[in-house]
């Protein structure tokens, strides 16, 4: 019977020694991992310190919405929290049945100007224009009858005031650094 005790005891024995070696290796991996997530991030990090402020190129942001009067100031806000030194957004509501330019318009205190779009690609005129005064970046809004996406980006890249664009819905979102990680 004691035998039997014995070997049970020696068993567990074992079973905590393989328990506290894996155990340990894990915690160690773990670190290791962890390191060279920290080098790695530091390392950014360096290098963005060292790049000079004109770096940046200038870009504009062009928003084409149609009917997006639910998702559209959502995701101007996004975009005006994003991380980068110099863009303006651009938002062309490309004919919409819903309040689309009306929602945006008062919920960044927009107020309509005559101000001229060159003509540089072909696209339909635009009805109004609207533009913040109180914004760090600058938004546009740009009202025009309906001709499609195409032509809405069409109008956007003719508004733009940078010579280098992204366009995107406007029922997305950025992540607040990725202007920076593709300029």
């Amino acid at each position: 019977m004691y035998d039997g005790i014995k070997l049970f005891l020696e068993w567990v024995g074992y079973f905590f020694i393989a328990y506290l070696i894996g155990y340990s290796t894990f915690l160690f991996l773990s670190v290791i991992v962890g390191s060279l997530d920290l080098y790695k991030r530091n390392r950014q990090e360096k290098f963005k310190s060292i790049l000079p402020s004109d770096y940046y190129l200038p870009i504009s942001i062009i928003v084409p919405a149609h009917n997006e009067e639910i998702t559209v100031v959502d995701t101007v806000r996004s975009l005006l929290a994003l991380d980068y030194r110099s863009y303006e957004i651009i938002v062309v509501d490309d004919g919409s049945s819903d309040a689309t330019s009306e929602v945006l318009a008062e919920a960044f205190d927009m107020h309509l100007v005559h101000r001229p779009i060159r003509r540089q690609i072909n696209c339909q005129r635009e009805e109004y224009v609207y533009e913040t005064r109180t914004q760090k970046v600058p938004v546009t809004l740009i009202r025009k009858k309906n001709g499609g996406k195409a032509d809405a980006l069409n109008m956007g890249i003719n508004a733009a005031n940078f010579p280098y664009f992204i366009c995107m819905d406007a029922d997305s979102v950025l992540q607040y650094d990725s202007l920076r990680r593709i300029a």
